[in-house]
């Protein structure tokens, strides 16, 4: 009778901590695969979204003894003979139960180590096309006072292009983005 109690002690801690962890686990879920957006091309909205999510990882760390309490109640009733005895169907959903949970879990750390330098790699990047546009800038400012004076000696005369097609079109790409997000005017990358 009492083993029976025990065991009926930890299912109902079990069922109890499962719901619990069942809908902070959805909501995670959820935050984690909301898309990163951007409002404006700075280090101080990286920074916020940093902040944003270090907030998230500190709340997953927090979660961490909570997950592992409850695959340890799964465990133990899992090889609990009086426990498992019952049926095979519920021992099945016992063990299937603490899989998914485990998975959800592993899943939840790699999505919010994957957020997390995904933010920082868009530094980055923004870093390298914010330096690219700056160099296209310079070279098309030279090239635009290059043409406006053709008879100075900076002028090259020959049949063979100062840069080759592709650059150029790609350049031409960056400088009609840049107008179009409006965001490379003026921004300083620290």
């Amino acid at each position: 009778v009492k083993k029976l109690k025990e065991t009926l002690v930890t299912v109902q801690q079990l069922d109890k901590n499962m719901s619990n962890l069942r809908s902070w686990l959805s909501r995670i879920e959820a935050e984690l695969s909301r898309p990163i957006t951007y409002s404006v091309c700075h280090e101080k909205e990286i920074q916020k979204r940093l902040a944003e999510q270090q907030d998230l990882q500190k709340n997953i760390e927090q979660h961490t003894e909570g997950v592992a309490s409850v695959l340890s109640l799964c465990d133990v009733l899992l090889q609990d003979e009086d426990a498992a005895g019952g049926s095979e169907a519920e021992s099945d959903s016992l063990q299937e139960t603490s899989r998914s949970l485990d998975q959800r879990w592993r899943t939840i750390c790699a999505l919010a180590l994957d957020r997390r330098l995904r933010i920082e790699e868009t530094w980055t990047l923004w870093c390298k096309f914010l330096n690219d546009y700056s160099r296209f800038e310079d070279w098309l400012k030279m090239a635009e006072r290059t043409a406006a004076n053709p008879n100075s000696a900076e002028v090259l005369y020959s049949n063979d292009p100062p840069v080759d097609d592709d650059s150029l079109l790609k350049y031409l790409f960056i400088l009609v983005i840049c107008d179009l997000i409006g965001c490379c005017h003026s921004q300083s990358v620290v």
